[in-house]
């Protein structure tokens, strides 16, 4: 008999914005992307599954989503 396994929900994101950024942070002070996206979660348990599985689902922001409406 095969043996349940548990499976934690997929780490959800909220694409919030894309293109040319300038990240601040504590650790590493400003940074400049030339192409980037921002990715918000829900929680800081959400942020810290979805970087220790190296991987995420999101869905598109606000901005985004008017962004890709506008052209």
């Amino acid at each position: 008999m095969p043996i349940a396994q548990h499976h934690r929900p997929e780490p959800r994101g909220i694409l919030q914005d894309a293109g040319e950024l300038a990240v601040l942070s504590e650790d590493s002070g400003q940074v400049h992307h030339r192409y980037a996206m921002v990715v918000a979660f829900n929680s800081e348990e959400e942020l810290r599954q979805a970087l220790a599985d190296h991987h995420c689902a999101y869905r598109d922001g606000q901005a985004i989503q008017e962004r890709i409406a506008n052209g």
